[in-house]
């Protein structure tokens, strides 16, 4: 099974004051979307941009970028309730970089220092140093040919791009409006999608995690959890397949209500089948419910 690293927020690195307010980003990776395409192209598309990039990704699931020549270092300052992450900007500078803007890019990367630093680093000194064996850095050239829109006053994003000659598609979202993401991303359709970072998405297709996605059957007497995946030849197979008995419909024939106790035990039992989903690298979750929400009366006050 596939585990991915956690990134955590890094408030204790200072950013610079911006004129602007930061954006919440929401993004998926996929090889293709089915209607969400469809729908997006609605919106009126920008003329494709096309740009060459350098991901540094370190084993916790932090990451720096090159483009334009530039170092360009963010840290993940906020995760919104829904999920949606606020990156915000610790340096971007020119090469060559200096001793202390090294140490940033490392501090950034959580990677101590080991030894003395040169006096600068041009582009390919950096790269260098970090593909060395054991630095536990992983190098990752990108290709990205991305086309905008706009959508819910949300800039949007559908791109086709090449890690490491690895080729997957992403569409993205982000606005300082978190709520205006969350808008956006079901106008497109996509709000079963998981929200995927860059840099774990560039993990899953280097991994060549093939194309995943989870079910949750959540019935009267137990709750089915199944993941199947799409290989390159279009056939599907299963990844994970199995239940929970919760009885999230006991007493229902009598009292006609779904009770608190088997609420309580469904909702503990999806939530570890969303956890699993998401570690094992899905790109996107559906859930189901059965008789028990057309019988009981409360149903539609329950929120799984």
């Amino acid at each position: 099974m596939t585990t991915e690293p956690v990134v955590e927020p890094r408030p204790d690195l200072k950013t610079p004051e911006l004129p602007t307010k930061l954006r919440y980003e929401w993004r998926t990776f996929g090889h293709r979307f089915g209607g969400a395409e469809d729908r997006i192209a609605r919106f009126g598309p920008s003329k494709p941009a096309e740009s060459d990039e350098i991901y540094f990704l370190s084993e916790r699931g932090d990451n720096v970028k090159i483009r334009d020549g530039l170092i360009d270092v963010k840290v993940l300052k906020d995760v919104s309730p829904d999920g949606l992450e606020q990156w915000a900007p610790v340096m971007k500078a020119p090469f060559p970089l200096s001793a202390t803007d090294v140490a940033k890019v490392l501090d950034s990367l959580r990677i101590p220092v080991s030894g003395a630093l040169r006096a600068s680093y041009s582009l390919d000194e950096l790269v260098e140093s970090l593909e060395k064996e054991g630095s536990g850095v992983r190098v990752v050239r990108v290709h990205k040919r991305r086309v905008r829109y706009t959508i819910e006053g949300c800039m949007a994003e559908l791109s086709d791009i090449t890690a490491n000659g690895e080729p997957i598609r992403t569409i993205a979202v982000e606005s300082e409006d978190a709520q205006a993401v969350v808008r956006a991303v079901a106008t497109l359709g996509l709000k079963d999608y998981v929200n995927t970072s860059y840099p774990r998405g560039l993990r899953l297709v280097l991994g060549k995690v093939p194309d995943r996605y989870a079910v949750i059957d959540v019935g009267t007497n137990s709750v089915k959890f199944h993941i199947g995946e799409l290989d390159n030849d279009g056939a599907w197979r299963s990844f994970a397949d199995r239940a929970e008995i919760t009885a999230l419909g006991e007493g229902v024939g009598e009292t006609k209500r779904i009770g608190a106790a088997a609420l309580e035990r469904t909702i503990a039992a999806i939530s570890g089948m969303v956890s699993e989903a998401k570690s094992s690298g899905v790109h996107a979750i559906a859930a189901v419910g059965t008789a028990v929400f057309r019988i009981a009366e409360n149903a539609a006050e329950v929120e799984l």
